[in-house]
C-alpha cells in the first residue's frame, strides 16, 4: 500500500503469528491489549472469524485506533450498532470491507444509477448461488453453527451481493422470506429467498444458497428507463426508447409487444486484489480526516438485509426494516439453544 504500512499482526496462535510476523518483518502480539496499546498502531484490520469483531472492535476504539472490519459486522445488529456507538464516541473511523464494490463491473453499474440511466427503479432481482462441500463447514468448528458463527449463507456468502443490491438500489421496507438447511448437515440455513417491497412501491426478489454448481451471481435492476444486470465481469444495459409507464398507456393491444431498446454491453478485465483499494480507501480516510467509502452505518445495511430474511423465513410472515433488535437476539438466542432451524 502507497498510503499504509503494517507494523503489526496479532493473532491467538504463537506457533503460527511469529513465524508469519518473523517473515513479514513486523511486530506480532497474542494479546490484544499489548496490540493496542502499540503506539505504532494507528489503525487495525480485523480479519478474524466474525464472532469476535465487536469485541476487538469496542477494545480499539477505546484505545483510539481506527477500524476497519471484514464483513459481516458481528453476529447480531445489536453488537453492529454497539461497534458504530463506540467508534463514533471515540471519534475514529469505522469501515467495512465489502470488497467488490471497489470491482470496475460494480463501480460502472453503480455510475449508471447515478447518473440516472435507469430512471426510478420499480423491480429488483438479485441471485447469489454457489457451492461449498460439507468438508468447508467441517473445517472450523465453528463454522455451520448457530453458537459459533450466527448464520449461514445470509450472512456469510450472500451478503457480498445482498450489500451491492441494496448499494444499487437501496434498502427495501420489508421482507418475506424463507429459510432451509437444505443439502448440508448444518445447523444455519444453506438455502434463502425473500420478496422485497420498497417504500417507492418497487418490488424485488433474493436468493442466496451454497447448494448450486454451476455458480449463478448476477443483480438485475428494472427501471423506468430501461435495465440492467450485472454478472461475471459484465454489465449489460438496455434502454429503452420509451418510458416503461409511457408504452404501458399508449401501446397497442397486441399479445407480444416490445418496447424497442439499445443494448451495450461493457466488459471488464478481473480486478486481482479487490481488497488493495478497499484498504487503500479505508488509508486514505484516517490520512485526510473523511469518511471510508464503506463506513459502519453503510456496513450495517446489508446485514440489516440479510436479518430481515432469516427473521422472516424463521417466524413466517412480513418483517419490516429497520428490524427489531429485541426480537432478534430472542430468535438467534433459541436457534442457539435448538441447534437447528425451526421446521
Amino acid at each position: 500500500m502507497e498510503n499504509a504500512k503494517l507494523v503489526a499482526v496479532a493473532a491467538v496462535r504463537p506457533g503460527p503469528l511469529h513465524a508469519q510476523a518473523q517473515g513479514l518483518g513486523v511486530k506480532g502480539y497474542t494479546s490484544l491489549d499489548e496490540l493496542m496499546a502499540d503506539r505504532d498502531v494507528d489503525a487495525v484490520i480485523i480479519a478474524t472469524p466474525h464472532p469476535s469483531h465487536c469485541e476487538i472492535t469496542l477494545k480499539a476504539a477505546s484505545a483510539g485506533k481506527h477500524v476497519f472490519t471484514e464483513k459481516p459486522m458481528s453476529v447480531t445488529l445489536a453488537e453492529a450498532d454497539a461497534m458504530i456507538e463506540a467508534a463514533r464516541s471515540a471519534g475514529v473511523l469505522l469501515g467495512v470491507l465489502y470488497q467488490n464494490r471497489f470491482r470496475p463491473e460494480y463501480q460502472k453499474a453503480r455510475s449508471i444509477i447515478e447518473d440516472g440511466l435507469l430512471g426510478d427503479i420499480y423491480r429488483t432481482h438479485m441471485v447469489h448461488a454457489t457451492i461449498r462441500s460439507q468438508n468447508y463447514y467441517e473445517s472450523a468448528s465453528w463454522r455451520g453453527t448457530w453458537a459459533g458463527e450466527g448464520g449461514g449463507v445470509l450472512l456469510n456468502q450472500g451478503i457480498h451481493s445482498i450489500d451491492i443490491l441494496q448499494w444499487l438500489a437501496g434498502m427495501p421496507r420489508s421482507v418475506c422470506g424463507t429459510v432451509a438447511s437444505l443439502k448440508h448437515g448444518i445447523e444455519v440455513e444453506d438455502f434463502a429467498s425473500a420478496l422485497l417491497k420498497y417504500d417507492n412501491g418497487g418490488q424485488g426478489s433474493v436468493h442466496c444458497n451454497t447448494v448450486q454448481s454451476p455458480n449463478e451471481v448476477v443483480v438485475k435492476l428494472w427501471g423506468e428507463q430501461g435495465s440492467m444486470a450485472v454478472s461475471d465481469r459484465r454489465v449489460t444495459l438496455d434502454l429503452l426508447e420509451q418510458p416503461i409507464s409511457d408504452f404501458m398507456r399508449t401501446g397497442g393491444p397486441g399479445t407480444s409487444a416490445h418496447v424497442p431498446h439499445k443494448t451495450q454491453v461493457f466488459d471488464f478485465e478481473p480486478l486481482k486484489n479487490a481488497h488493495a483499494p478497499a484498504i487503500g480507501d479505508f488509508a486514505g480516510a484516517v490520512l485526510k480526516g473523511r469518511d471510508p467509502a464503506v463506513t459502519g452505518e453503510e456496513g450495517l445495511k446489508p446485514q440489516e438485509l440479510a436479518a430481515a430474511i432469516l427473521l422472516s423465513g424463521c417466524l413466517g410472515g412480513k418483517v419490516s426494516l429497520p428490524v427489531n433488535r429485541t426480537m432478534y437476539d430472542g430468535l438467534l438466542g433459541d436457534l442457539r439453544r435448538r441447534g437447528e432451524l425451526p421446521p
